[in-house]
């Protein structure tokens, strides 16, 4: 049975095209400030979880300000961050963001119990949160599947947008939507093999973020110009918006004044 990707037949002119674009559009010296800046961005959140480790063995909490830092860096919850840092007191952040911290603990239990703890009314956020804080803590581990990626609920994000630009041929049997991390570790997986067998060798464990952000900007571009040519001309170009997609902007920021 066909994932989105996986196990589908797909157009081979369509696929041999296709990565020729990306190629010509993606630099190897703008992957490699990708992969630079995640690295970063890894290290930032590595230590922020060993830091509620340790404040917590110590009867310790981390303030808000750390919290904050953190959030900053998960672009699909950007409009709620205020309201979350409002709504929760330094003691609650701190119990929630220690589930995620409890290496003792699977990746799916670790979100089970920050999604139980963590009483945010949009689950959506809550879930956006959990899998890009343990993707970043550990990136050769657990795959990035924020809502922009892939949403759950309506089938929508740059994974479907990348399958329709491929010209699957769809046999008349059902598609596994990914609702697992394992199901989304296997599609991302497909997803390097593919890439590597058309000249595109991602480099694991960040380029399949650098990919899938690249193909997001890639549909908000088209997505604006669609509408009016001339309200693309307040659209950030598509590197900046990848940055941003990523969380990496304010880190490259941080990097250039150091």
């Amino acid at each position: 049975m066909p994932y989105i990707l996986k196990n589908n037949k797909i157009d081979k002119n369509y696929e041999e095209k296709f990565f020729e674009i990306v190629k010509d559009n993606l630099p190897d010296s703008k992957i490699e400030l990708f992969n630079n800046l995640l690295t970063l961005k890894t290290e930032t959140i590595r230590h922020f979880l060993s830091d509620i480790s340790l404040a917590a063995k110590d009867g310790n909490k981390l303030e808000k300000d750390r919290f904050d830092e953190i959030l900053s860096l998960i672009f699909s919850i950007r409009r709620h961050k205020g309201k979350i840092l409002e709504k929760f007191s330094v003691e609650e952040l701190n119990d929630a963001f220690a589930c995620l911290s409890d290496l003792k603990k699977s990746s799916e239990i670790r979100i089970g119990r920050f999604l139980e703890v963590f009483s945010y009314e949009d689950v959506i956020v809550k879930r956006d949160i959990a899998l890009e804080v343990l993707h970043f803590y550990a990136p050769e581990k657990n795959v990035l599947w924020t809502s922009w990626i892939y949403r759950q609920d309506n089938g929508t994000g740059c994974l479907p947008y990348t399958a329709d630009f491929l010209k699957r041929t769809f046999d008349g049997n059902p598609y596994i939507m990914p609702f697992s991390i394992r199901e989304m570790k296997e599609e991302t997986d497909y997803l390097y093999e593919l890439a590597g067998k058309n000249g595109l060798p991602l480099k694991r464990p960040y380029g399949a973020d650098i990919f899938l952000s690249y193909m997001y900007s890639d549909y908000v571009y088209k997505m604006v110009y669609a509408e009016s040519k001339s309200l693309s001309i307040g659209v950030p170009d598509g590197f900046t918006l990848m940055k941003k997609l990523l969380g990496i902007e304010k880190i490259e920021m941080q990097f250039a004044l150091s």
